[in-house]
């Protein structure tokens, strides 16, 4: 089987949907797909069980956090991640300056109020962009 699908956002936000990424498993190079059409393409990702998060290349070295629980499913032959969210809510998010870096408490609370409370009701701001 190549394509493992979850629940998509909900409870297990920061988790990917179970079976989606083995121990020895990565989506970094995989294509990214919003609801309506592509977003990016996986730069980074963290596994850690309940802190899952993919960061995701929009083009113009914008890189943008996707929390795990926003994955519907993780294609490995076709190299491509699903979301569960359009590409402006993946868009409308803090931009995520290394890649490479941790994520910070204010990033996980953006994504709590925003992504997976149905939509950001408020694009990011400068304040959160400089923090």
């Amino acid at each position: 089987m190549s394509e493992v699908s979850g629940a998509g956002s909900g409870g297990a936000g920061w988790s990917f949907p179970e079976g989606a990424v083995g121990h020895r498993d990565s989506v970094k190079g995989y294509d990214v797909e919003g609801t309506d059409g592509h977003v990016g393409t996986v730069s980074w990702a963290s596994y850690k069980p309940g802190e899952s998060y993919c960061v995701v290349d929009c083009g113009e070295h914008a890189h943008h956090v996707v929390p795990a629980g926003a994955v519907v499913s993780v294609d490995h032959e076709r190299r491509r991640v699903t979301l569960a969210v359009p590409a402006a809510q993946v868009l409308s998010t803090p931009v995520h300056e290394d890649p490479e870096a941790g994520i910070d408490s204010d990033l996980v609370e953006h994504f709590e109020r925003g992504m997976f409370a149905g939509g950001f009701a408020l694009p990011s701001t400068d304040e959160q962009r400089e923090e």
